[in-house]
């Protein structure tokens, strides 16, 4: 067997927005174009800058991906924090992650997207909120892993 080779850690952090109908707001992307991996529903959220922490990357994050203007008293402390592997559709590659997830009980917003990187804007494919359940029964890609077993813990639905 072919071990695998490890391209790259990506640590992120990202925000959970949740609505007054317990419904969760997700973008769903594709993974960088060297990956092969089929879109996936993410959170908002990516990439901590150099000289950020998790708190200052969500906010920035949160603010790119939805126009959303946030502190860090508005997040407090993260509610999850995840860690896994992605193997590449080459069967010869991997990418591992933390994902840093922090959760924010909103009532409604208009999505602005005027703060979409380019790799955004070529990435994001749909957004959406989500109803639990429907997002439990479907046969979607979710990410990260850990996600759908978090929320049906924390929202019994």
């Amino acid at each position: 067997m072919t071990e695998k080779n490890h391209v790259k850690h990506r640590p992120t952090a990202r925000v959970l927005l949740i609505n007054k109908l317990n419904q969760v707001f997700m973008l769903k992307t594709h993974f960088d174009p060297e990956v092969g991996l089929p879109p996936r529903w993410l959170v908002p959220g990516g990439g901590i800058d150099n000289g950020e922490n998790t708190l200052t990357a969500a906010i920035r994050e949160l603010h790119e991906e939805t126009g959303l203007v946030v502190t860090a008293d508005d997040l407090g402390e993260p509610v999850l924090e995840a860690t896994g592997r992605w193997d590449w559709a080459d069967g010869l590659n991997y990418h591992t992650y933390t994902d840093t997830i922090y959760e924010l009980q909103i009532q409604d917003f208009k999505l602005d997207t005027s703060g979409f990187t380019e790799d955004e804007l070529r990435d994001v494919l749909e957004y959406r909120w989500w109803n639990l359940s429907e997002l439990f029964e479907s046969e979607e890609l979710v990410a990260p892993h850990e996600l759908i077993g978090w929320l049906k813990k924390r929202f019994v639905v």
